[in-house]
């Protein structure tokens, strides 16, 4: 645990100034608490009892973890605002680290700020569970778009929280999930979420950036990242590794993931 903690602090230096250098860009955050309406989107009926199976507590009151990702929110929101950021890739060194729950319990807990609306997008194609997450199952996501196979209204769902509207992944990839991340119609779809609405913070359940190179393909497309550790699990080896390929991209926190 000691080793784990030197290593998110030395992360964390590395990264230092890194936000400063960035300025506002100049996009206007909604103060009024208006939510815009979806509405072409879908709505899904999710199986409650298996989100809390996935382990989906951020709007559980009385869970103790709910607290801690109300934490978490706060802390993302006012770095991104400090900086006029808006796009965030939660990612880890790898499959383990927690990444899909701890993204999914960001989401839904920017979604009960009133002055928030949020979008999840699923970026891993190698693996998607996003949707697995809330319990419901997609029948056109973010691959099929991607392909030119689906519109992109068609593929967002409302999982049944206000404020909350997820784009899901269908169809893993495989080793083809680089070169789709990486294409010029996700730069352009990842352009379009930003500017659609002015108050909406977009959160992307990233790969694993040690396991492939999915990740540091689709980066620039994006203001920060918000990096994942496994308590007991990930290394300090695979933090410094992690970092270093991160090069300056901002980092809005280090999460060490015990839950």
């Amino acid at each position: 645990m000691e080793q784990i903690e030197k290593a998110l602090a030395r992360a964390r230096e590395m990264r230092a100034g890194s936000l400063g250098g960035l300025r506002p860009n100049g996009r206007a955050v909604s103060t009024n608490g208006f939510t815009p309406q979806y509405t072409e989107t879908a709505v899904a009926k999710c199986d409650q009892k298996r989100t809390s199976k996935e382990r989906l507590v951020a709007d559980s009151f009385g869970h103790p973890a709910s607290d801690i990702y109300g934490l978490l929110r706060t802390q993302v929101l006012q770095r991104l605002k400090k900086h006029g950021m808006s796009t965030v890739a939660v990612t880890g060194p790898d499959l383990s680290s927690g990444v899909t729950t701890t993204a999914a319990n960001l989401a839904i807990a920017v979604a009960l700020d009133v002055n928030q609306t949020v979008l999840l997008v699923d970026l891993n194609l190698r693996k998607p569970a996003i949707h697995e997450k809330f319990g419901f199952q997609p029948t056109v996501g973010i691959d099929d778009y991607l392909r030119g196979e689906a519109q992109l209204k068609d593929c967002l769902v409302c999982p049944g929280i206000a404020r909350l509207v997820v784009l899901p992944a269908r169809e893993a990839k495989g080793e083809a999930a680089a070169e789709v991340i990486s294409s010029p119609r996700m730069t352009a779809l990842a352009k379009e979420l930003q500017n659609r609405y002015a108050d909406r913070i977009i959160i992307y359940d990233a790969p694993p950036l040690l396991t492939s190179s999915d990740t540091l393909g689709f980066l620039p497309n994006v203001d920060a990242v918000l990096l994942v550790a496994r308590s007991g699990r990930t290394t300090k080896a695979e933090l410094e590794r992690s970092a270093h390929l991160l090069g300056n991209k901002a980092i809005v926190g280090t999460l060490l993931n015990a839950y």
